[in-house]
């Protein structure tokens, strides 16, 4: 039987090694055709895999800045922020927390994804490879992180939200700190799993905020129909600004 299961765990690990290879092969093949990557084209939302095949997104900014609203490291819900660049038609990402992503153009027309750990060799195997995309129109308008006024503390303290083209949202306060999101007219909405709720809607210089505590009364709709219980100001995130 240990026969087997290390000849099973070795014909795995070839098939694995095989499939990156070739997932390797296709993205160079496709940076020497007309799918490269240029500075015009890759500016915009973008929908990626960490290594746990769970999406997120990358704004790529005109300014050469980007932020990702990536939730799972020491700032959560804060995201990532770094810059950009072009290489060999290659979109390149750099955190300030070190990791790296590449958004590679795949032969048949796709995007690849590889990503590389603090520390690792820019130059040798990735640390964890997945899958990206351009985000879709209509998630891309929302999603990103956002800087909101604290309920509980009558906007004294602030927190951090961010929104991912998944329908999922994170949150820098509380716990369970997870919820989803959905745009109710020209406005978004946030129902927690704490039982909160808010509501962003954009304005000329930032996002009016209401929120909502838990065991508000809601009518059949899901409308509350109660006045908020807090009001205030948000802003969405950009590199370097707070």
């Amino acid at each position: 039987m240990c026969r087997l299961m290390r000849s099973l765990s070795l014909f795995l690990s070839m098939v694995f090694a095989l499939a990156i290879a070739q997932l390797s092969g296709c993205a160079a093949e496709s940076v020497q055709g007309a799918q490269a990557l240029t500075m015009s084209t890759a500016i915009g939302t973008w929908t990626l895999t960490d290594s746990e095949n769970t999406t997120f997104d990358v704004i790529i900014d005109a300014d050469g800045s980007a932020i990702s609203n990536w939730s799972k490291g020491p700032t959560s819900a804060q995201g990532e922020q770094g810059s950009w660049k072009i290489e060999q038609g290659r979109l390149v990402i750099d955190y300030t927390d070190g990791w790296r992503d590449v958004v590679i153009p795949t032969a048949a027309g796709r995007f690849a994804k590889e990503g590389f750990e603090p520390g690792a060799s820019r130059d040798g195997m990735a640390t964890n490879f997945g899958f990206s995309a351009r985000t879709t129109e209509a998630e891309a308008g929302w999603v990103g992180v956002y800087e909101l006024p604290d309920a509980l503390s009558g906007g004294k303290k602030s927190f951090f939200v961010a929104i991912q083209s998944s329908h999922a949202a994170w949150k820098t306060i509380n716990t369970p700190n997870v919820g989803s999101w959905w745009a109710k007219g020209e406005s978004l909405r946030v129902r927690w799993a704490n039982g909160w709720m808010d509501e962003l809607t954009p304005m000329e210089n930032g996002y009016a905020v209401r929120s909502w505590e838990p065991g508000t009364p809601l009518d059949f709709t899901g409308e509350p129909t109660v006045r908020p219980t807090s009001t205030g100001l948000a802003k969405r995130l950009r590199v370097g600004n707070r």
